[in-house]
């Protein structure tokens, strides 16, 4: 993972797979809120080319969880897997999902 702050975001830069670690995985992204300086959390999933249920269900845990602490979070280029995902459990409408010039399906 890559973090990068800016004066409006806290950028995490996701790895290729996120897949059965839901609890480890989560764990991990907390500590970096934890870190950061920033309440506005950007999870940028241009490199992510596999999740599965697991890894979906931690990052839905830590947006709600942060979310009731005042954070607010997008997602940055999430691929189709993960989109399709988002649909099934109902997230689309819950989470600000966004997409770069350059990023293709």
């Amino acid at each position: 993972m890559r973090e990068t702050l800016d004066k409006n975001a806290f950028t995490i830069e996701l790895d290729e797979a996120i897949v059965l670690n839901n609890g480890s995985y989560y764990d991990e992204l907390a500590e970096k809120l934890k870190k950061g300086a920033r309440r506005h959390i950007v999870l940028d999933f241009s490199r992510v080319d596999i999740i599965d249920d697991c890894g979906l269900q931690a990052i839905i845990r830590l947006v709600e969880r942060y979310g009731r602490r005042g954070y607010t979070f997008t997602l940055s280029n999430p691929g189709r897997s993960m989109l399709k995902l988002l649909v099934f459990r109902d997230m689309v409408d819950r989470i600000d999902v966004r997409f770069t010039e350059d990023f293709r399906l």
